[in-house]
Order: structure tokens, then C-alpha cells, then sequence
């Protein structure tokens, strides 16, 4: 490896673990590690160098990424790394984990003079292999210093959010509202099937602009960060349509979920007031159950 650079070890070959090493060896000595001996093969072939062990990779390496399947996964390879020696090594943990097992691979690694940061991957596979990922950072500034060159080199864009764990939190936002938009257009997939509306109608109406993407480029990005609730279609006329759907639903008989708890917002929006008022309003029961504001923390141009 070269000595002038940052040794870089990756720990777990799966799809993602090889998919990030990659990009990675383009910039820097990469070595690789993983228990299973058929990953390793097929890392290999890829061009990677693969440790006999793990302990061998924390000797070998300045800054370890630890991409595997479970938060238990990442706290037994560190404490496999740790047998190598682990001071003054930093860990980047970019598999999907909670702020609190983020908390629990601090202390660990801590223990033996290393620090962490956790950088949550978003944009698949593909995207990695391209050097095209984003990364949700949360690590200490110095921590981060470190850290940026190495995920520069898979990165399309990084955002670093705070201490260690705040990445995370991030990252659980976002699939949080990606997998619930996959049951909601599952629902409405369902409803338009059984209503007679064609599927690829129903996936043309989706993809347009005034569809998935109105409410939030126009109803959170517009409406909701500049507080202007005046004009656009009434809270009211939104829980009638609402009401409506689930009257449809019900007839069709097609089970409901996402719309069916939805409309619960709608139902107390109108008991607070807000029928007049463009139903990006609802936003105002957040605001007041939870003492924040969506019109803070923007960057403004």
C-alpha cells in the first residue's frame, strides 16, 4: 500500500461492502475482509486485497469501514479489529444501525483509542460502485476531517449533520417515508386497479410533477417553509377527497392503511380550525404538538 495515503480496510464483501471498496481503490490501498471465503473470492477478483483476518486489516489500516448486516455484525468485527490493535484507528460505520448502536460502537472502540463515525449510505448499489453515493455523516469535526477524503472518493454528495449518530438519525427519516410511500402507492396502485382506472394511467399521473412530487416541492418546499397557507385547495376540500377515497376503498373492498390513518390528520385539522386554509396546514398540528417550526433551519439562497 502507499504509505503517502490513508490505508483503507473494508470489513464485510458483501454487495455493498464490495460496491463501496471499489470507488475507494481508485484513491487509495484498500484491503478487504469478510468471514465468508466465497466473498473474499469474488473481492478478490474485483481486485481488491483481502486480510486473513480481521485482526490483520486493523494492523494493516488507518481507517476501517465497516459495512455488514447487523448492529451485532459491526460490535463483534470491532471486536475482531480490536485484537489487531486498535489505537488511533478511525471507524467509519456506513451499515444501517440505530443512534443507539452507533452509541454502543463508540464506547467500544473507545476503549482500545479509536474513535467513530457513522456515515449512512443513500442511493443503492450502483450508485456506490459509480463514486456517486450520498453519505449522512455524524461525527466529531476532527472525526470528520479525516473521514471526508475517504467518502469523497464514493461520494456524489456528503452532508455532515453532527456527532456520531446523527447520520443515522437521518438515514431512518428517510427510509421511513420512502418505505411508507411504497405502501401508500401500493394502496392507490390497488384502488385504481379495482376502480378501473388503467395501471399505466395511474403510474403517468404518479410520476408527473402535480403528483408525488407536488406536496413536497410545492406544499413543503413553498407553502410550509414560507408559511403562506392562503389560496390553494382548502384543508376542507382535501378531507372531503380524503373521505371520498376511503368511501371508494370500502365499496371496492381494498384495504387501506396509510390513507386510512392520513385521514385521521384531516379529521383533526378540521376540528382545530384549519378547513379554510391550503391543507398544507396540517402542518400546524406538529408544529403545536411538538413546540418546533418547519420554517426554520433552511438554507436561504
Amino acid at each position: 500500500m502507499d504509505r503517502n495515503k490513508p490505508a483503507i480496510g473494508v470489513v464485510g464483501l458483501g454487495n455493498a461492502g464490495l460496491s463501496l471498496a471499489v470507488p475507494l481503490m481508485h484513491a487509495f490501498g484498500v484491503m478487504g475482509y469478510d468471514r465468508d471465503a466465497s466473498q473474499c473470492d469474488r473481492a478478490r477478483q474485483a481486485g481488491l486485497r483481502i486480510a486473513a483476518t480481521a485482526a490483520e486489516l486493523a494492523a494493516r489500516c488507518d481507517i476501517v469501514l465497516l459495512s455488514l448486516p447487523t448492529p451485532a455484525a459491526s460490535l463483534a468485527a470491532a471486536s475482531e479489529l480490536a485484537q489487531g490493535g486498535l489505537a488511533g484507528r478511525l471507524i467509519i460505520e456506513t451499515s444501517t444501525v440505530s443512534p443507539h448502536d452507533v452509541a454502543e460502537l463508540c464506547a467500544l472502540a473507545a476503549q482500545h483509542g479509536a474513535t467513530v463515525v457513522d456515515a449512512a449510505i443513500v442511493g443503492g448499489v450502483h450508485k456506490l460502485q459509480q463514486g456517486r453515493a450520498t453519505f449522512l455523516v455524524g461525527a466529531s469535526a476532527g472525526d470528520y476531517a479525516r473521514a471526508k477524503p475517504v467518502l469523497e472518493a464514493a461520494a456524489e454528495e456528503i452532508f455532515h449533520l453532527g456527532e456520531a449518530g446523527s447520520g443515522m438519525r437521518a438515514k431512518l427519516v428517510n427510509n421511513a417515508v420512502a418505505h411508507t410511500t411504497m405502501v401508500m402507492l401500493l394502496e392507490g396502485a390497488a384502488l385504481a386497479v379495482k376502480a378501473g382506472v388503467p395501471i399505466e394511467v395511474y403510474y403517468t399521473l404518479m410520476e408527473r410533477e402535480s403528483g408525488l412530487l407536488r406536496p413536497l416541492t410545492h406544499r413543503f418546499g413553498e407553502r410550509i417553509r414560507q408559511q403562506n397557507f392562503e389560496g390553494g385547495m382548502p384543508t376542507a376540500n382535501a378531507r372531503k377527497d380524503s373521505m371520498l377515497a376511503l368511501d371508494l376503498a370500502r365499496e371496492l373492498g381494498v384495504p387501506l392503511f396509510t390513507m386510512q390513518a392520513s385521514h385521521t390528520v384531516y379529521e383533526i385539522a378540521h376540528g382545530q380550525g384549519l378547513d379554510r386554509l391550503d391543507y398544507a396546514a396540517i402542518s400546524k398540528l406538529w408544529e403545536n404538538w411538538l413546540d418546533i417550526g418547519f420554517d426554520r433551519g433552511w438554507n436561504e439562497q
